[in-house]
């Protein structure tokens, strides 16, 4: 299973279509899908996401994919070698400091209940 926790996007009609678990969280969604459909995610993902955004899902991997200012695309997976890297992007884009990317994940209230309950 993978959870995110998806800001940054102004449709999810096609998440619904593919029968993607939803839960409206203001004017965000946490949504919860089977590892079979993280190829439809990500495309969702690449098409819909609104520049100076990121999402993250979290499952088997962490995989961020930031959207810059410029409409330019990365995707990272999670890993030792990139984490100063992704920790730096998300200060960034969110405009405030995190201690670490761990502590950002573990405090956002829908991977709390969700990814961090299976995965404790």
């Amino acid at each position: 299973m993978n959870y995110s926790y998806l800001m940054g996007i102004n449709n999810i009609d096609e998440l619904e279509q593919n029968n993607f678990k939803i839960k409206t969280l203001g004017n965000n969604y946490g949504v919860i899908f089977d590892e079979d459909k993280t190829e439809i995610f990500e495309k969702y993902i690449y098409k819909t996401l609104k520049m100076g955004f990121w999402n993250e899902y979290l499952g088997k991997d962490k995989v961020f994919i930031f959207r810059f200012k410029n409409g330019e695309i990365e995707k990272y997976v999670l890993n030792s070698n990139n984490e100063k890297e992704i920790l730096k992007l998300c200060c960034q884009f969110a405009e405030c400091e995190f201690e670490s990317i761990d502590k950002m994940l573990r405090e956002n209230s829908f991977y709390k209940e969700t990814y961090y309950e299976i995965y404790k």
